[in-house]
């Protein structure tokens, strides 16, 4: 089994529009970032368990790539006729950098899966209370664990992206997106990753099913497939990726600037250096 670093299935693993440079706020994001990593190694090592330090990812997007965040038809197309929304292509192309960029193996993925389940239980317990006492430390937010922590990503993200939900603009693009898809939701922030969020769900609940412990609440995870057992899964996903796309062509372009301007704003806060 295959577990993502720390990406929530939600607002979380959304993200369209891109900076070719870091900005100020993002090179602290990177810094307090490598300072909980520290800490929680360090406080792990105190009671007598290992833990490696996640590597703090610096993006330098490409060309291609900053297109597609930004709503890019064309771009968006080339990418999802062959990754989909990026979920289940990541078994298909293993190691392919279009769609390992965002969500690399987590580097204590071996040991977890060493591991009895009453072990893993344990590792995991001590693991959230050292990771909510790095972040009480770097970012002065009081959190119970890492899934605590991700909720309030996606709480923050979705209480500061509203205000596009009331955009009398991308409100109507929002209805004719939604109408297209024959589909009742029409909120410009659902719309936006209601794609790649339900095929992440898809893949967490193959991977919950083959796990031998519990994932942790708003944990994605991808299964232990080889790239040909992925295969039909991601056909699925590309026919529907397209298919979004289509209908979505004017949406998206209106959307993901200006979601990504809040989008970055809420991850520099919370020193999420994925997802930058």
């Amino acid at each position: 089994m295959f577990i993502a670093k720390a990406v929530a299935a939600g607002l979380l693993a959304t993200s369209f529009g891109g900076l070719a440079t870091a900005t100020p706020g993002t090179e602290a994001a990177y810094e307090n970032k490598a300072k909980i990593e520290s800490m929680r190694a360090g406080c792990m090592k105190e009671q007598g368990l290992t833990y490696l330090p996640e590597k703090v990812i610096k993006r330098d997007r490409t060309k291609e790539e900053l297109a597609r965040r930004a709503g890019d038809h064309e771009a968006l197309r080339a990418y999802r006729a062959k990754y989909g929304f990026g979920v289940w292509s990541r078994l298909v192309f293993p190691g392919d950098p279009a769609v390992d960029r965002d969500m690399g193996e987590s580097r204590n993925n071996k040991l977890l899966m060493s591991l009895s389940a009453k072990d893993l239980k344990a590792w995991r317990a001590a693991d959230d209370r050292c990771f909510a006492k790095a972040v009480k430390s770097v970012l002065g937010k009081t959190v119970t664990s890492q899934a605590g922590f991700l909720a309030d990503v996606n709480s923050a993200l979705a209480k500061e992206l509203r205000e596009l939900d009331s955009d009398p603009k991308l409100a109507a693009l929002g209805k004719e997106f939604g109408g297209c898809l024959k589909i009742a939701e029409t909120r410009p922030t659902v719309l936006a990753d209601r794609g790649r969020a339900a095929f992440a769900s898809e893949a967490t609940e193959v991977a919950r099913s083959q796990s031998k412990g519990s994932l942790p609440k708003g944990t994605t995870a991808l299964p232990g497939l080889t790239p040909e057992q992925a295969r039909p899964y991601l056909a699925k996903e590309v026919k529907a990726a397209l298919a979004d796309l289509e209908c979505g062509k004017a949406f998206y372009p209106a959307y993901a600037p200006r979601a990504r301007v809040i989008e970055e704003r809420v991850y520099q806060e919370f020193a999420l250096d994925f997802a930058l």
